[in-house]
């Protein structure tokens, strides 16, 4: 009997725009082996931002669960001047009117805690399309104009960045002048920024304040026309509802309020009173199954002779609920668990009293009964990551991580304390902690990876008074320890006698805001004591943020850390995000930084020292990031001899999200979609195979990598045409056999701007396409804007 082997031929190539009649034909030699290719550059990068983990990928269905993501502290009245005392980042303030055009815009502002300046937002036409001058951000060390532009994602800098800092305690005058694309920034006295934009630039809106991780105070606002009238002048009346918790509202009549004086466990609980009619609090947007066991509790503490009730509310008047008794004087846990008979995509849960009370609620908590089973991950965002066969994972963040305190995320729920701060719109309540995320990786098949948090003044108050260092060393411990060890003890107490055997460890995220040679101490310092914890960990140094463009400082900062550290570390850690625009060309350029920066590790004290690409990504969810992500990921394999490891960004994002529309995985309360990227991705990973092998012929200017499979009996040809005319290919196989079958897969839109969404999750996906098999060779057309895999037996 003859034996048949299959040989799978998928095609991953980048071209910019050929004509019709021009076509490309490759050979493609088997048993000519370039290079190895490491899987974990199909790694991915989960962040606790954007309700990612909590209110997404963790099966906790309550948001804000103890009420500690409020307005308490931002933009309240100081006699003449408005306070801003929260440390969130992007906490702002518009006011004005949209139509202002031509203004002169001026204020007074002081600095009164953390460790930037503050923002000043002009020609704001919405949450997403603004300028703001940044005076004293990036680690307090620069000022520049920034601007937002919903079409190409999140904000950026625009114009120059000039060196400066805001002092503590300190007031400072602020003008800026508003004339056409034109924009004047004052200091005090001096004039520091001088811009004109000429990319179809803002010309209307009103204006605002705002701060990053920072306390200010402002007054004497004032606008003016540039002809002197007064358009606006005081201070603003539009301040925020400090009663009630985010995502939480009030039902019945009761009186709300953001108590700070006991709470169960961390800052704030929330006090309600309600009359002889009884009330509440309630919350919305749960997705509720009919049958599903909904199991949860509440701390209590008060009067409520009556008695508390639980409810599930449907549409309809439908509902379902659960008494929980009467509470005490001292906080206690109620449990409950609530069977409803119908199913809702909307439906919402209260908590309150029968009749009079007054009563502290904290730590509200539910997860269906199946999922906290299964380990306590939605279902369906867990198989969306599985389903990208991830080979590592890096946690906590991202910038999460340069704040995040390991050890009040573990043990019982109702103990854990929430994130110091709010970052991009999520408060994480860190359900989600170490023990978590070991599961949710096995549970998916990754490496978990860790990045740690080196107590950075720019992100932690307590810098100069907390041992970060011991936190790090503990962390590996509780890892990577035997259960007799001081934190081993305490993972086996919290279920996990065996070790986790964490093999990567990250120092610190994005670090640019420290010079590079101190970076570089800092981590001359730790690593060895890492390594004395665990001498089998694998250690991570940040590097640059991008290849050279405004304050990331590119290949200089990774010379500097390499040439000092390169021979304690085993991975110099990357980021860059792209501007989608760019789909075509941005995976070469990058490619090209990747080779340079090769030369320098190849100089170094270690020259086996690899590229790992932390973060990449291009911003934005329609079609151009699936063509961005094929070609990247040709770039990686094309490096596979000095770049093994890398993870894009964002994972996962609820569709709520104000900024960051790039992430792979989409989702609301009930359903999700897959970005482009995630499709391509997808396709690519099923698809890999570990040896890269030679391609000869013209490939033009097509992106293209092949590869075969460790016995051989695979073959794989990878392409993408990012162009708008389509594109001929043969391929030519050398060796003996014969081929005997072939097939192909395709993903294209009808335009640049498609994207899939949660009404329609399929627009953009694989699909059939038409190969031709000869003997020895096979023929097919990319189409335009497209991505295609060519399977081949052999």
């Amino acid at each position: 009997m003859k034996r048949t082997f299959l040989s799978t031929l998928v095609i991953i190539s980048v071209l910019t725009i050929l004509s019709p009649a021009q076509s490309v034909t490759l050979t493609i030699d088997p048993d000519n082996v370039i290079s190895e290719i490491d899987e974990n550059i199909y790694g991915h990068f989960l962040e606790h931002i954007y309700h990612s983990v909590n209110g997404g990928l963790w099966g906790e269905l309550i948001w804000n669960r103890s009420f500690e993501q409020n307005r308490l502290g931002q933009w309240m009245t100081r006699g003449e001047t408005i306070a801003q005392e929260s440390m969130s980042t992007n906490v702002r303030l518009s006011f004005g009117d949209p139509n202002w055009q031509d203004y002169e815009y001026t204020l007074e502002a002081k600095k009164t805690g953390g460790q930037e300046g503050f923002l000043i937002l002009f020609r704001i036409r919405n949450e997403d399309d603004f300028y703001w001058c940044n005076l004293g951000g990036w680690g307090n060390a620069s000022h520049a104009i920034e601007r937002g532009n919903k079409g190409r994602g999140r904000w950026g800098i625009v114009g120059p960045s000039v060196r400066g800092r805001i002092e503590r305690d300190k007031w400072y005058k602020v003008k800026i002048c508003c004339e056409g694309p034109k924009f004047d920034i004052w200091l005090d006295d001096d004039k520091v920024i001088e811009f004109t934009d000429g990319q179809n630039a803002h010309l209307a809106g009103c204006v605002g304040i705002g701060t990053w991780a920072t306390q200010a105070v402002f007054r004497n606002i004032k606008v003016k026309s540039l002809d002197g009238d007064i358009l606006y002048e005081g201070i603003p009346d539009n301040l925020t509802n400090q009663n009630t918790a985010s995502f939480w509202q009030t039902y019945g009549r009761t009186e709300a309020y953001l108590d700070t004086a006991d709470p169960l466990n961390s800052r704030t609980c929330q006090k309600i009173i309600t009359g002889n009619e009884g009330g509440g609090l309630q919350q919305e947007n749960l997705c509720i199954h009919s049958g599903e066991s909904y199991e949860g509790s509440v701390w209590l503490k008060g009067e409520a002779p009556d008695g508390m009730v639980v409810r599930i509310l449907g549409d309809n008047g439908r509902q379902a609920e659960a008494a929980i008794g009467r509470p005490s004087s001292d906080w206690r846990q109620y449990s409950f668990t609530i069977k409803p008979n119908w199913s809702c995509d909307n439906a919402s849960i209260s908590i309150g009293a029968k009749a009079k009370s007054e009563v502290w609620i904290d730590e509200v908590s539910m997860m269906p009964r199946s999922w906290n089973e299964k380990g306590g991950f939605r279902p369906d965002l867990l198989k969306a990551v599985a389903e990208l066969k991830p080979p590592v994972i890096r946690w906590p963040g991202g910038c999460f991580a340069s704040s995040y305190q390991w050890k009040t995320g573990i043990g019982p729920q109702h103990k854990r304390l929430p994130h110091p701060r709010e970052i991009w719109d999520d408060l994480d309540v860190y359900s989600f902690g170490t023990d978590e995320f070991v599961r949710m990786c096995r549970a998916v098949g990754a490496e978990p990876l860790i990045v740690v948090n080196v107590g950075s003044r720019s992100w932690n108050d307590d810098a100069e008074t907390h041992d970060y260092t011991q936190d790090i060393l503990d962390w590996i411990e509780y890892c990577n320890g035997p259960a007799d060890s001081k934190w081993g003890k305490i993972r086996a107490a919290n279920g996990n006698p065996e070790p986790y055997n964490v093999k990567y460890w990250e120092i610190d995220n994005e670090t640019w805001h420290t010079p590079a040679r101190q970076y570089a101490e800092e981590v001359l310092r730790l690593a060895p004591l890492m390594k004395k914890v665990d001498p089998s960990i694998k250690l991570l140094a940040c590097g640059s943020g991008g290849m050279g463009r405004r304050n990331n400082n590119g290949m200089p900062y990774n010379r500097t850390v390499i040439e000092k550290c390169a021979a304690v570390l085993d991975y110099i850690s990357i980021h860059h995000y792209e501007n989608p625009d760019r789909f075509a060309e941005g995976p070469r350029n990058y490619e090209q930084f990747f080779r340079e920066l090769g030369e320098v590790i190849k100089s170094s004290d270690n020259p086996a020292l690899k590229i790992y690409v932390s973060e990449w990504n291009a911003q934005s969810t329609d079609w151009r990031t699936g063509l961005y992500c094929g070609g990247l990921l040709n770039a990686f394999e094309r490096c596979s001899d000095i770049l093994t490891m890398a993870g894009p960004a964002l994972f996962l994002r609820h569709v709520s999200a104000s900024a960051w529309d790039n992430a792979f995985i989409n989702f609301d309360n009930s359903t999700w979609f897959a970005a482009p990227n995630y499709v391509v991705m997808k396709l690519w990973r099923e698809h890999y195979s570990p040896y890269r092998i030679q391609i000869t012929g013209d490939s033009g200017e097509l992106n293209d990598i092949a590869t075969k499979s460790e016995d051989g009996t695979k073959l794989y040809y990878k392409a993408v045409n990012p162009g708008a005319e389509p594109v001929p290919v043969e391929l030519i196989i050398k060796g003996t056999l014969p081929i005997a079958s072939a097939e192909m897969k395709v993903v294209t839109a009808e335009s640049l701007s498609a994207r899939n969404t949660l009404g329609e999750p399929d627009r953009i996906r694989p699909v059939p396409a038409k190969v031709n098999t000869g003997e020895k060779s096979i023929s097919f057309t990319l189409l335009p804007y497209s991505a295609g895999v060519v399977s081949v037996g052999r």
